[in-house]
């Protein structure tokens, strides 16, 4: 009984410090009839796509845009992170950033890593996506 308690235990650890280093693959969600390839998401004009991103807050690190926007072609609607429900102390969550398309052309969005108070220092992970907008 002691033995399988402990094992028990000792699982739930292991999955609370794993989760801390699950932050850094980025999903997109794209509305059907919507296309993506690697870090190329094709779409239309009027419509909204949302960009995923792996975080974990408890950490101090956020996700943010590295760069301003193309607001003629992309408005960024929203974002949010929300935490994994998972009842663990120091678990992730995602960070969902939810774009609308306004017109057609190519535009990136960039993204940092960062703890924001730390302003000296290089983001710890980054990602980069070419929006390619038709009408």
């Amino acid at each position: 009984m002691k033995i399988s308690i402990i094992l028990i235990l000792l699982s739930i650890s292991l999955l609370a410090f794993a989760g801390g280093y699950i932050y850094s693959k980025a999903e997109f969600k794209v509305p059907i009839g919507q296309e993506q390839s690697d870090n190329t998401i094709k779409t239309i004009v009027g419509r909204e796509f949302v960009i995923t991103l792996d975080a974990n807050a408890t950490t101090g690190y956020e996700w943010q845009l590295a760069n301003p926007i193309d607001s003629n072609l992309i408005n960024l609607m929203r974002s949010e992170y929300i935490p994994y429900k998972t009842g663990l102390v120091g678990s992730g969550g995602k960070s969902i950033w939810t774009f609308k398309a306004i017109q057609a052309g190519k535009a990136q969005i960039s993204f940092k890593y960062i703890r924001p108070w730390e302003k000296d220092t290089p983001p710890v992970k980054e990602a980069k996506y070419i929006v390619d907008i038709q009408d």
